[in-house]
């Protein structure tokens, strides 16, 4: 259900940046608005397939297909309605903060791994194969924490670097929606729905003073994304959500490309 809102909002946000001109300016704000909600609602599923997959390789490759697959096709869109186009999709934003959390998971895991290294042996003893914090990746194997350390800090590194050289849609501020909702669905908050408030406002009034106070483009923000405030709620009623079909799952995936794909020719039709 949480994803069918996602694509329903997003839609409509969409509608209204395809015909900003041909509506009034109280209704595109309005479409738009609407569509602040969409991003953040994606982002909590991000940080929820991560939490529940069995495979986060074939997860990201996935991610970052479709990504290429609706780069191709808005560029074209774009340059078909004469619209400027800079920067790059929001799936490639979702792609790179998957590999940010399993970085972050990589880095965790491995230091308390080395914490444990680092105990008093107790007089039971305790064989290093049977340490209790040994991180081990879902894609088959095992790694050292010592490794895990480093790979962790480098692969956390390395996806905000991609973020902001390929000036990705939201940049650092959707990567730090995806990490916000992450915190918030892998850690046990005595008073979750407060948290969530906490986390989302956070998020938000960091940017919003960082677009004050800084010129730089990585720090973009505009106050329209306080709506996401209201995407709160949605999120924390999808516990007991089924898990989605698999035509559902790829559907959501085609719908981005597809829906873009389509409200552009429409428009380029009607204003030919």
């Amino acid at each position: 259900m949480l994803k069918w809102i996602a694509i329903i909002t997003m839609l409509i946000d969409h509608v209204g940046f395809f015909f900003y001109d041909q509506i009034p300016s109280t209704l595109y704000e309005f479409l738009r608005g609407i569509g602040r909600i969409a991003m953040p609602l994606f982002a909590f599923s991000i940080a929820f397939g991560f939490l529940h997959s069995k495979n986060w390789l074939k997860y990201f490759i996935r991610l970052f297909s479709f990504a290429i697959i609706s780069e191709f096709a808005f560029r074209k869109i774009y340059a078909l309605n004469g619209f400027y186009y800079s920067g790059t999709n929001i799936l490639f934003t979702f792609s790179f903060s998957l590999v940010f959390l399993i970085a972050l998971r990589m880095l965790i895991h491995s230091s308390h791994d080395l914490l444990v290294r680092m105990q008093p042996i107790q007089s039971g003893g305790m064989s290093e194969n049977n340490l209790p914090y040994q991180f081990r990746i879902n894609f088959g194997f095992q790694i050292s924490p010592i490794i895990g350390l480093l790979l962790g800090l480098i692969f956390m590194i390395l996806p905000v670097v991609c973020i902001v050289y390929y000036d990705t849609e939201y940049g650092l501020y959707g990567l730090s929606m995806v990490v916000a909702f992450y915190i918030l669905q892998a850690v046990d908050f005595k008073k979750p729905r407060l948290m969530a408030y906490l986390l989302i406002i956070f998020v938000n009034l960091l940017f919003q003073i960082l677009s004050l106070f800084s010129q730089n483009p990585i720090f973009k923000y505009n106050s329209l994304q306080w709506i996401t405030v209201l995407a709160v709620p949605l999120c924390l009623n999808c516990e007991n959500e089924k898990k989605p079909q698999k035509w559902e799952k790829y559907f959501f995936y085609i719908f981005y490309p597809a829906h873009f794909i389509l409200l552009g020719l429409i428009r380029y039709y009607l204003l030919k």
